[in-house]
């Protein structure tokens, strides 16, 4: 009887352990990781920097092509390149974290919980990697380089060292060679995946051939501490400009331009220069006040790019009044009306501003009225003989705006701040 209850403890467990491995067998667990660069002194992430755009597009079509059901968890982990001071270092990759976060967050909405991001502070396991296998480098300045990044020295001192290096001519070469690969976010996916064969979106089943050569990663088995921090979504309400093309020929103006949906906004735009010079006031004189509005479809864009960037087309009509004055050469006053077509883009070009750029052509129709001052200029007398209607077709507008988009930021499920 014993043997007998022996030999049945033993086939349940090895019928217990070929259970256990073809439920692993069935359900393989998989790893991948991405990275995503981000811009010196940057928190913003640029959609058109070092392919960041193509490799979010590449991660998003990973996961729809896994089912959102088979996602374990998306971990993030934020750097700083190793320049400039310590404490401002970690917040920048904390402030990176949160815009890596808020991207996710939005993004990939059901799997919230399942997010988690560590801001890392300064990459300086990265940079040790990128010294350690720099082939222009001697073997007596790789060594002293090492010793430093190893030392148990705070980050600061360790910097004031390799600035010693070669009168700071290679902490130079860092800057310029290393650093642009040091300032990043990994995005980890864990997944578990019943069919073990597929691939997706042209990333690989296994954490190997995404990141660029030179990084190395930590250990795909090593669980991060997660760091949980309040997902928020940021929403672009209006959007402040000004023509820098006007603004140097003295034609002060304004614009605000209203984001309707993520395709659709309207711009509406006053140009109000109202100077005048000379003996009386009358010898030279730059007045106008125009107002216009210009519907825009905004398209060549992706979801997530912020609202009010990328490539539009618009539609625009506007009128005006002016008073032009050059000594004798060219006196007018008159009103004039236009409609017509705006191409243009915009991309960012700072955490707080971006830069537009858009020509218009269309229709021109003014009603002037020629005038000529006294020869003290004390008065303007009309020329009733010279005066009508002015017809004209071709390139009406050009715009390099600098352009402030004014956010609120919702806390998930919270308030506005």
């Amino acid at each position: 009887m014993t043997r007998a209850i022996k030999i049945t403890i033993i086939v349940t467990l090895l019928l217990t352990v070929v259970r256990e491995m073809a439920a692993q067998e069935k359900n393989q667990i998989h790893k991948t990781e991405v990275s995503v660069d981000f811009r010196w002194d940057w928190a913003v992430i640029d959609f058109d920097y070092m392919g960041t755009g193509k490799t979010l597009s590449n991660l998003r079509a990973l996961i729809r092509g896994i089912g959102m059901a088979n996602i374990d968890s998306l971990e993030v982990i934020s750097y700083s390149s190793p320049e400039g001071r310590f404490d401002y270092n970690l917040n920048l990759s904390k402030r990176r974290a949160q815009a890596m976060m808020d991207y996710l967050a939005k993004t990939y909405d059901s799997l919230f919980p399942k997010i988690s991001v560590r801001p890392d502070g300064e990459s300086w396991h990265l940079f040790r990697v990128k010294a350690a296998s720099d082939t222009t480098l001697d073997e007596t300045t790789r060594h002293a380089v090492l010793e430093i990044v190893d030392s148990d020295l705070h980050p600061d001192i360790k910097k004031l060292r390799l600035k010693t290096i070669d009168s700071g001519r290679l902490y130079n070469y860092f800057v310029k060679t290393y650093f642009v690969d040091l300032r990043r976010s990994f995005i980890r996916v864990t997944w578990f995946e019943r069919d073990p064969l597929i691939t997706r979106a042209g990333l690989p089943c296994r954490i190997s051939a995404i990141v660029p050569a030179g990084i190395a990663l930590r250990d795909p088995g090593l669980r991060m501490t997660p760091i949980l921090l309040p997902a928020t979504n940021r929403k672009t309400i209006i959007a402040l400009k000004t023509n820098l093309l006007y603004d140097l020929i003295t034609a002060l103006n304004f614009e605000i331009e209203i984001p309707i949906g993520n395709k659709f906004s309207i711009a509406v735009e006053d140009v109000f220069p109202w100077w005048s010079w000379g003996p009386h006031d009358r010898k030279y004189c730059f007045q106008m006040w125009e107002m216009g509005i210009e519907p825009r479809w905004w398209f060549r864009r992706t979801d997530e790019r912020e609202v009010l960037t990328g490539q539009f087309f618009g539609v625009y009509g506007m009128s005006a009044k002016y008073d032009f004055q050059w000594n004798i050469k060219a006196c007018y006053q008159g009103e004039y009306w236009s409609t017509g077509i705006t191409y243009g883009c915009a991309r960012k070009i700072s955490r707080r501003f971006n830069l537009e750029f858009s020509a218009s052509a269309g229709y021109i129709s003014s009603d002037y009225r020629h005038y000529v001052p006294s020869d003290d200029y004390e008065h303007l007398y009309r020329d009733r003989y010279k005066a009508g209607q002015v017809n004209y077709f071709g390139l009406t507008k050009l715009k390099i705006s600098l352009v402030c988009p004014i956010n609120i930021t919702r806390k998930k499920g919270g308030k506005t701040r």
